[in-house]
């Protein structure tokens, strides 16, 4: 496991951790303002009204699977108002180092398996200033986005109005990645904000819809993230294997793994994963659990943009 430029070494929870210098926990939102947090593995596929729909990897049977899920702090309006609900064992900094320093017994969670999300703040164009999500336009010129795109993934966010823009949870992020000739700074984490208007939040999974408004002027803040669930490929920070994940978002692209020969890579402690199976559609309680240990690797966002 390569560790360059590691410069300290912590233990969490009786494990030891490397991590490079970070900062204590800034996971929350502006004054005024909500924050939907996104990390990990998703397409961001912008549509003609320059809205965003948001799709997290299907199950594939070829590769490692992503469990998406909600996270936000316990006892919060918005956590109470989606039905979210403590998983024992899962440690927030393992998937996002904002998360670092911070007590996982404040968090809750929300299994996203099988849902819809839609967030409205304001008009249908969102503001996007996100310019480190890896494009796959450039990536993979002239392919096309598979149709069945929402019917294929397994948590869809329809995001109109707000702003979007780069964030980082993982050492790797703002670095320059290869895919074959294309290079480009790649982040694992982006932030969409409602520039302090007033948000809905509706969710939807089977028969159970739940929906929150922010007011605003509201502080309100909101993590999703899609986790991959390690397998033994998943051992050299500098290719990221589980780019062939990208590539399913395309009808008939060819997979190309990306490549960074500055890349650290960061040991996370063991966590609980707070969903691996589906729950029932009417809760956010806990179906299964299943830790994973430390592992390194860089889970980068994508993007389909229109008319680029």
């Amino acid at each position: 496991m390569n560790r360059r430029a590691f410069v300290s070494r912590v233990t969490l929870g009786g494990v030891a951790v490397a991590c490079t210098a970070l900062r204590p926990s800034e996971a929350s939102a502006a004054a005024g303002q909500f924050r939907m947090r996104f990390v990990g593995m998703m397409g961001f596929i912008e549509r003609a009204d320059h809205s965003f729909l948001v799709a997290t990897p299907g199950q594939l049977t070829h590769h490692l699977t992503h469990v998406p899920f909600l996270m936000a702090k316990a006892g919060s309006p918005i956590a109470k108002a989606l039905g979210m609900a403590p998983a024992r064992g899962v440690v927030p900094a393992a998937f996002d180092t904002e998360f670092v320093g911070s007590n996982p017994a404040e968090y809750v969670y929300r299994n996203l398996a099988n849902t819809s999300i839609e967030i409205v703040s304001g008009g249908d164009a969102v503001d996007n200033q996100a310019t480190e999500m890896a494009q796959l336009q450039k990536i993979a010129p002239g392919k096309r986005v598979r149709g069945n795109i929402e019917r294929w993934a397994s948590t869809t966010v329809a995001l109109r109005g707000g702003r979007l823009e780069n964030s980082s949870g993982h050492p790797d992020a703002h670095k320059v990645w290869s895919f074959g000739n294309y290079r480009q700074r790649l982040t694992d984490a982006v932030n969409f904000t409602n520039e302090r208007a007033a948000t809905t939040i509706r969710l939807t999974s089977g028969t159970d819809v739940r929906t929150y408004t922010v007011a605003a002027g509201e502080t309100c803040d909101l993590s999703m993230v899609s986790a991959a669930t390690p397998d033994d490929r998943m051992n050299d920070p500098m290719k990221l294997v589980h780019s062939e994940v990208v590539f399913e978002y395309l009808v008939d692209a060819k997979p190309v793994i990306a490549e960074c020969a500055e890349a650290t890579g960061r040991e996370v402690p063991p966590t609980e994963l707070p969903f691996v199976t589906p729950t029932s559609a009417s809760n956010g309680v806990i179906a299964s659990e299943r830790n994973f240990p430390p592992f390194t690797d860089f889970c980068f966002v994508t993007a389909i943009l229109f008319g680029k």
